[in-house]
């Protein structure tokens, strides 16, 4: 009897753990499926994720599959993909457009995307293989026709604690989302710049919190990394970007006077070639909101056509009239170890307006620095060891306005706030007879 209660005792101690069990299946593994006569494999792509959506890890083989209508991805938690194969989107602009037209994706700010993935715990791994693992966007036919109309963004991965390595993004019609070792060709075959004219290539777009991406390599038209709206904590390294890209960017903010915010952001180690700006902020007239604690450092320029940029008016053209003084306050800019060289125009291939869409009071040329500034809106912003040269052995030039810094600015500033020559200045405020510079 004593030894029937004692397992009867144990059996009682261990059957909640028992009735838990069914909780914690195996993680399932599922195979995408794929047709190989063209048809579109989106319903076997979404049939996949649906079966697979929890504790799973899915896998596409080394195929071409065809997405050829919009999918969202949702409810994933605890999924590792493994990208194997390719995903084509169509071909045909006018099918892509009415997919956009009618999809129930969820927008973005800037476009709708043609993968909305959600969730936690989610990591997307393309192949090793420099053939595999690839986005193919077929963009290049709306580069060149100029074609903005239903533009699809690539992806949105609006997902907690993510990871996307190893992918490759070729020709995309618009922008798309990235991470670690990740590289995107939007650069026309045909080499020309002409077709770039208003953000036509994408860039990354990321409102997200806590994330690193390290190991970008892109060729694009249009911001190569934009930290916007929401986001914090935000670690971009080790990468490179040419083929005239709008620059390592904070913004835009402030549209339509929107309130918006980002704060602790570093990017660190980058190479910029060709582009029009090396390191971005912008943020729109009237705008409000706040940006802070942002650093660009250790950033190497290639024939660059300005290598600092603020501005607090990203509306084309003049300066508009700003009558409620608002505008987007930013805080603690560090600018550390900027070198190389600065193009012989100060602008490129994308300008075809008039004025240029990057036009700011005054430029005529290439310049080191600019800041277009609102008075009174930037505090503790700091350049520190800025060795940049024009491409002709000219002294590097700078555009600012002394009386739109805040009261006491200039001490720190580490530059002389004026417009002409980059002058270095010293703790004190005396210049240091640098940076092609012999003012004193």
């Amino acid at each position: 009897m004593t030894t029937t209660n004692s397992k009867l005792t144990r059996l009682a101690s261990i059957l909640p753990f028992l009735l838990l069990l069914p909780l914690f299946t195996k993680a399932e593994d599922c195979i995408v499926p794929h047709n190989n006569d063209g048809s579109d494999d989106s319903p076997a792509i979404l049939s996949s994720f649906t079966q697979c959506s929890i504790n799973s890890t899915i896998t596409f083989e080394q195929a071409e599959y065809q997405a050829l209508t919009p999918i969202s991805l949702v409810g994933l938690e605890n999924v590792t993909i493994f990208l194997n194969g390719n995903i084509h989107l169509p071909t045909n602009i006018s099918q892509v457009q009415h997919a956009i037209n009618t999809t129930t994706n969820q927008p973005s700010t800037y476009a709708t995307p043609w993968f909305y993935i959600h969730g936690s715990n989610v990591q997307i791994i393309g192949s090793d293989d420099s053939g595999w693992g690839r986005f193919d966007g077929h963009g290049e036919q709306w580069w060149n026709q100029g074609n903005r109309i239903l533009r699809p963004q690539l992806a949105t991965f609006n997902v907690t604690n993510g990871l996307l390595r190893n992918l490759k993004v070729i020709k995309p019609i618009a922008w798309d989302g990235t991470s670690q070792n990740h590289f995107v060709d939007a650069k026309p075959d045909n080499g020309t710049r002409d077709v770039t004219t208003m953000g036509r290539f994408p860039s990354a777009r990321h409102p997200r919190p806590s994330l690193t991406f390290n190991s970008y390599y892109g060729h694009n038209g249009d911001d190569c990394i934009s930290v916007i709206n929401g986001a914090r904590d935000v670690v971009v390294q080790n990468g490179f970007c040419g083929f005239s890209s709008h620059g390592l960017s904070i913004g835009s903010l402030g549209r339509d006077g929107a309130e918006q915010t980002v704060a602790n952001v570093l990017f660190k180690n980058w190479t910029m070639e060709g582009a029009v700006y090396g390191a971005r902020f912008k943020s729109w007239t009237g705008g409000r909101g706040w940006a802070e604690n942002v650093t660009w450092e250790d950033i190497k320029l290639v024939n660059v056509s300005t290598g600092i940029f603020i501005t607090q008016k990203s509306d084309k053209g003049p300066r508009p009239d700003n009558p409620g003084h608002a505008s987007t306050r930013i805080s603690n800019f560090k600018y550390k170890n900027f070198s190389g060289t600065l193009s012989s125009n100060w602008t490129d291939g994308t300008c075809i307006s008039n004025p240029c869409w990057n036009y700011i009071q005054g430029i005529d040329n290439t310049r080191a620095i600019i800041f277009d500034l609102y008075p009174g809106t930037a505090v503790n912003v700091s350049v520190e060891d800025v060795d940049v040269q024009t491409s002709n052995g000219a002294s590097s030039q700078v555009i600012c306005d002394p009386s739109a810094l805040a009261s006491g600015e200039q001490a720190s500033l580490g530059f002389k706030c004026a417009t002409g020559p980059l002058m270095e200045l010293d703790e004190g405020g005396k210049g240091k007879g640098k940076w092609g510079s012999d003012i004193q």
